[in-house]
């Protein structure tokens, strides 16, 4: 059996706590936004809160060494089992939001000429690699392993989305995008996780496959054809949608073949 804190509210509530400060200084510096070519508020900042949380909560628990340990998930790739994780990690979403471009051109949807500036593109992986460990060291490496000793993935998938949704609803308001555009990104962002959680379980529970995941998620959405300028999350939940929906009839509720392989 892991060995584990076995509370989540505190964790829970760290995160929000230390995320708080964010919030209100994207609020405070809004104007800052105007100077990047991306909808990225202040507030995205918070990215690096669950892991700090986690690692707090771990070093109270278990001390020093596990804290340590815990950290060193974060380029656990050897936990994976095969390549061909890691690239359909890193493909998923640029596949995804390509479909979504490709029905958005084909229902005559108002878009520019695609515009993709190759040189940025590792400039984003970097920066949205390290937010993303940021975030899944806490959601998956931290909250998800101790929610599956009660529930089953799918279920601590649900729940771990709902409250990553709450998380971002202010971040997202601070973009500048309407409340119909959020509400759809937000059913988008629960899709989102049961993905990640579909990687992470048959990655062996890697935070590596995880991080890999979101960041190139971010990759794309911000790539989405011209700096995310013309995304729309009414056209692209259908596409998570059915996603979600192919792997739930193959995996099941574990989102897994066989037994959890972690």
């Amino acid at each position: 059996m892991r060995k584990s804190h076995p509370a989540l509210l505190p964790f829970f509530a760290l995160t929000f706590a230390l995320s708080a400060p964010f919030w209100l200084l994207g609020h405070a510096a809004s104007g800052l936004s105007d100077y990047i070519p991306i909808d990225l508020p202040v507030s995205s900042l918070m990215a690096l809160t669950p892991a700090i949380a986690a690692l707090y909560l771990v070093w109270r628990h278990d001390g020093g060494a596990a804290a340590r340990d815990f950290l060193k998930r974060s380029f656990d790739w050897d936990r994976i089992p095969h390549w061909g994780w890691i690239a359909g990690a890193a493909l998923f979403m640029p596949s995804a939001l390509f479909l979504s471009w490709l029905a958005m051109t084909l229902t005559g949807a108002a878009l520019p000429e695609p515009h993709l500036p190759i040189l940025v593109l590792p400039i984003f992986f970097v920066m949205f690699f390290a937010a993303a460990l940021g975030e899944e060291l806490g959601w998956q490496g931290y909250a998800f392993d101790r929610m599956t000793m009660r529930w089953s993935a799918l279920a601590a998938a649900l729940l771990l989305g709902a409250i990553w949704t709450l998380w971002h609803l202010i971040p997202y308001f601070q973009t500048g995008r309407g409340a119909t555009w959020v509400a759809w990104h937000c059913g988008v962002t629960m899709l989102l996780r049961i993905v990640t959680v579909w990687f992470y379980v048959n990655g062996r529970r890697s935070v590596f496959i995880a991080a890999i995941f979101h960041a190139m998620s971010n990759v794309a959405f911000f790539m989405f054809p011209n700096f995310g300028s013309h995304y729309d999350p009414a056209y692209f939940i259908w596409v998570m949608a059915a996603a979600a929906g192919a792997i739930l009839l193959v995996y099941g509720t574990s989102l897994t073949r066989g037994r959890d392989p972690s």
